[in-house]
Parts: C-alpha cells; structure tokens; sequence
C-alpha cells in the first residue's frame, strides 16, 4: 500500500490574502518541508516569485485556472514532483500545497483530486483553507459567485486584514458566515499571523465534503456531480470555454523615473476602469534600477507600493515590468 501524500489546498477570492498567509506559513515548521504550486490566472507568475520560496520542489501554473483550463497542467505538476521526490530528484516533501487562483472554483479541483487515477492512489485531500478579506467580505460574499463556492468548500474560513475593520463589523461578517456556512470554523488573520499549524489542523479535522453521490443539493455538490458525470476533472476540461466572471491583461509599463510618477501612472489606470478593477498586481523598475511590486484590491483606495526585497528582485529579474489586470465581466 503506497503512503499517499498529503495535499493542502489554500483557495480565496482575489485579493483576500492567500499570499501573505502563504508567504508565513512556509517559513513555519509544519510547512518547511512542503512542495509548492502556485496557480496565477496571469500569464506572469508574481505570486511565486515574491514568495521567497527557493526550493526545486515548487511548480507555477501561469495562464490558466486550475479549476478549468489548468487542470491537467495541475495533473501533471503532481505527477512530475512524486517521480521527482521518488527518485530523489528534490529534496523529500512531507506534503503538497496548492494556492490556487482567485476565481478557482475548488470542487471541480476536489473531485478531480479524488478520481485522476495517479494523483488519488499517490496524493490524499488533507484540508481546505478559504481566505476571506474583511474590508470587501459582504460584499464580496453577495456579488461574486466564486466566492461563494470556495466558502462552500472550505474545511476553514479565515477572515484576513481583521486590522482594517473594527470589532463589531467582524462581528457582523461573523454572523454572516455562520448562516450562510454554519459548518464551516472561521478564524481570523492580520498580516498572516495566523499560524500554519492552527489553520491546517482545524482543515483536516473538519467535516469532509460529501461524495457525489449525496442527496445534497448545494452549489458546491452541484458541481462535483458535472465534473463526476464526465469522469474525471480533465475530461470536464475539455468540454468548453471556463465560466469565470472575470478577464485579465497585462499592460506593461516602462521604467518609471520614481515612486511619484509610478503612483500617478497607477492612479490613471485605475481610475480608467473603475469599478470593474478587480485586482492588479506586477513589479514595475525605476530608472534607478529599483524594483517596486505594486498591489491594488477593489476597496483599496490606492496602489500598495513596495520596494522589492533582493529576494524577490532576484526572483523577478526575467520577468517583464508591468501589472496584470483583472476585470470583472458585465453578465
């Protein structure tokens, strides 16, 4: 019998702070001896790069959800790293983390999880972990749909950025998972001081999703039926365009003379698009040869500008100056 292989799933809607969660969590005990994939719906991979993780055990997964269209490419990263990790290739990992993108809906990715034939005899579900921003959480939780389904198919809730609200607006995004998850734990996290261990162990001893075959009803049962019904998470891939309420597009900036003139650029195209902004994120040069990585999330009243640490220039060094876009689509 082969000892399966642990895999933790951390998913979250744009800009809730899986990064910066994750960002900690690796450099934890429980952690350090983990394989990374890092899924971008972008075809630049910033998250990955500004990680600081430095192992060969890691895999990006630019340009495509894994959810839909990145799929087999998840498919495959698994099944490189076990014959990587086999035959000593990489240093030996305890376990597999996947962050996934910000539109991913998990249970397609769970079920696939669970019926791939390589990847469920050699890697188990361990937990699920869903971040939530607080600034933009009803919201969030009315308007997009794929939110909604990664709360569903989370094993823990951890509601991030608890700094910027006061306690009895956490308290009323609190109440609001509690009817609309009632199941599910909700933590809380200010710049990921939550800690791996306490995340993780609440995932694992959570309640497991219910098989396909329950009489469930729920969106998330729902979809782990249609992908069921087809066979497996692949073959469900196959069957069109992905349905995600947003797009994305890179725009590339040339080198900027410093940081006043970045901010005025940034608040141009911000202001450009409005509230179909959802996110934007890339690293963009000064003149000076600095490296700034630049943030923006609906609600953000600004760009979040910070120079790079030589960490993470060197991990961006081939890596083209600009920001990817995402937009939410007019339904």
């Amino acid at each position: 019998m082969i000892e399966r292989i642990p895999i933790y799933l951390l998913t979250g809607f744009l800009g809730s702070g899986k990064t910066t969660l994750l960002k900690s969590w690796l450099q934890q005990p429980l952690m350090r001896n983990s394989a990374l994939i890092v899924n971008e719906i972008g075809a630049v991979g910033l998250d990955h790069a500004t990680l600081g993780y430095a192992s060969d055990a890691s895999a990006l997964l630019a340009d495509a959800c894994v959810c839909c269209t990145g799929l087999p490419g998840l498919h495959e990263a698994l099944e490189n790293l076990f014959w990587a990790r086999l035959h000593r290739r990489v240093p030996r990992f305890d376990a597999v983390v996947v962050e996934t993108t910000g539109l991913a809906d998990p249970a397609p990715l769970i079920a696939s999880l669970q019926t791939q034939p390589f990847v469920s005899e050699r890697y188990c579900l361990a937990g699920v972990v869903t971040t939530l921003g607080a600034p933009t959480a009803l919201q969030t939780m009315a308007e997009f749909a794929e939110a909604r389904r990664q709360l569903d198919a989370a094993g823990v809730i951890v509601v991030t950025k608890t700094d910027l609200l006061g306690l009895a607006e956490l308290d009323t995004i609190g109440q609001a998972l509690q009817r609309s998850n009632p199941a599910t734990r909700v933590l809380r996290s200010t710049h990921g001081s939550l800690s791996a261990e306490e995340a993780w162990h609440a995932a694992r001893t959570a309640s497991p999703p219910e098989r396909p075959d329950s009489p469930s009803s729920t969106p998330m049962r729902r979809s782990w039926r249609a992908v069921d019904q087809h066979g497996t998470g692949s073959r469900f891939v196959g069957r069109g365009r992905p349905v995600h309420g947003a797009s994305t597009r890179f725009e590339a900036l040339p080198p900027a003379a410093d940081i006043d003139s970045l901010r005025r650029s940034l608040d141009t195209l911000i202001l450009q698009h409005c509230a179909a902004l959802l996110r934007m994120k890339g690293i963009v040069r000064l003149v000076n040869g600095a490296t700034v990585v630049v943030q923006f999330t609906r609600g953000d009243r600004e760009a979040q500008l910070s120079v790079a640490s030589e960490a993470t220039r060197s991990g961006t060094k081939n890596m083209p100056g600009g920001v990817t876009l995402i937009f939410r689509l007019c339904r």
